[in-house]
């Protein structure tokens, strides 16, 4: 069993095996069920067919559908050209028309319909310098990086077609480059990052040949955007239920040696270990980004910079990776505890309990230690004991014209002194008590 927080602020026990419970997908895809397509989607299919074009679902929709998972969003392919589509379609905006797609709006959605294509070479190891239309799908699946994605379907014919073998791969719950691994993640550099991903939310194993084909790649990687790296971290540490899956990949093909040089220069015992926590976090990006690097003795700021997380994304990690140190937290004494929740803040606090939980788990100790700084934590907080300045009884103007002195770096020193007193002892936070010790504080201090 496993200790989670509920939304109101108390812990509770869920079972481990139901929160993260493997799919048996081999029990649910099956190569010939048709996919149940969603209306609009078949009335798009249904227009182009009128006019007599083809059209087919693919990419990830086809292979969630099969895998008995919902889908967010139908892509469409089409033997229409986007000057033809835009004869079929009454609306429809030119998202990226220079590649053949055209966005369509139906019963108040967007949907992606893109004319098969074939590809050129790609000189920026990130997309093609030139696109070229086909009539064939089995060419424009040709394209595509691993088999799973390559799987199109044709809703008004109930036909697959899958001339890589997307569908096998599916029930062996293998990722597989499409064709040559080594010149697919030659062309784009993202590809090899994706393929870490996906083994983590699909919880696929990586084919061997494409595994071996990463690492000569990488070099093609180095050149894909910080921004987009990102977002495929982000996806990993959020949407899969081990985030460790992408993380190993990453470390065993040289990946993470790219992006996290911290991190993959973590000793064995060390990084089996931040894999252990990170997949015991909640799925929260800055609070399994801080479970990464919790052994890492730098922080983390430089390189999540370079990485391109928001200024807010890297400052809650970072505080979350300083907060959370809770070594002797057995013997704390209240004013400890205050200290304690000082640090993490009244916002975060139970964020950093929850990681202190997700590292106790990973070092395999007892959580009764957790539990307890919890329970007392908790305790703290409803009795509405002062943790930041902004809790006193009285303020910068109340310091001000106690000292009869103007504002100045002297107001602050002040109340945060007085606050140090109040962690001591809650109940010197009363506005007639505060204001007579402001005198001697700033004597102490001096700044009077």
């Amino acid at each position: 069993r496993h200790s989670t927080w509920a939304s109101d602020g108390s812990l509770e026990k869920e079972p481990l095996l139901e929160r993260c419970a493997a799919v048996r997908y081999s029990d649910l895809v099956e190569s010939s069920r048709p996919i149940e397509v969603p209306p609009p989607v078949l009335e798009l299919c249904g227009s182009l067919a009128r006019h007599g074009f083809q059209a087919w679902v693919v990419g990830g929709c086809v292979r969630d559908s099969l895998r008995g998972v919902p889908v967010a969003d139908w892509d469409l392919t089409t033997d229409a050209t986007p000057e033809e589509m835009r004869k079929v379609f009454r609306r429809t905006i030119p998202t990226g028309i220079e590649h053949g797609t055209l966005t369509v709006v139906h019963r108040g959605e967007h949907y992606e319909v893109t004319t098969l294509r074939g590809e050129g070479t790609y000189t920026d190891g990130r997309r093609p310098d030139h696109v070229r239309f086909v009539s064939a799908i089995e060419e424009d699946l040709a394209r595509r990086d691993f088999t799973v994605n390559a799987i199109a379907f044709d809703p008004t014919t109930q036909a697959f077609v899958d001339p890589w073998g997307g569908r096998d791969d599916l029930q062996r719950r293998v990722l597989r480059a499409v064709r040559d691994p080594r010149e697919r993640f030659a062309e784009d550099g993202l590809r090899v990052l994706r393929a870490a991903r996906f083994v983590a939310t699909l919880e696929f194993a990586l084919d061997p040949a494409t595994e071996a084909a990463i690492p000569a790649t990488l070099d093609t990687l180095r050149r894909v955007s910080a921004e987009r790296v990102h977002d495929e971290w982000a996806k990993a540490l959020v949407k899969a239920e081990r985030p460790s899956l992408a993380f190993d990949v990453m470390r065993r093909t040289g990946m993470l040696a790219v992006h996290a040089p911290v991190v993959a220069a973590l000793d064995e015992p060390t990084f089996s270990r931040a894999m252990r926590r990170v997949d015991a976090a909640p799925k929260d990006l800055c609070g399994r980004l801080a479970s990464l690097v919790f052994d890492v003795n730098e922080g983390p700021d430089r390189w999540l910079r370079d990485l391109r997380f928001s200024n807010d994304e890297r400052e809650r990690t970072a505080h979350l990776w300083r907060a959370c140190r809770t070594d002797g937290c057995e013997a704390w004494d209240d004013r400890q505890v205050r200290r304690f929740l000082r640090g993490a803040t009244r916002a975060r606090a139970l964020q950093v309990l929850a990681l202190d939980l997700a590292d106790r788990t990973a070092r395999g100790v007892s959580l009764e230690s957790n539990t307890r700084l919890a329970e007392r934590c908790l305790q703290q907080l409803a009795q509405g004991v002062p943790l930041a300045s902004s809790d006193l009884a009285i303020g910068g103007e109340d310091v001000m014209r106690a000292l009869g002195r103007g504002p100045g770096r002297h107001v602050g020193l002040v109340l945060a002194a007085l606050l140090e007193r109040t962690l001591d002892e809650p109940s010197l936070n009363e506005r007639v008590a505060l204001l007579a010790q402001v005198p001697e504080v700033a004597n102490s201090l001096e700044v009077s």
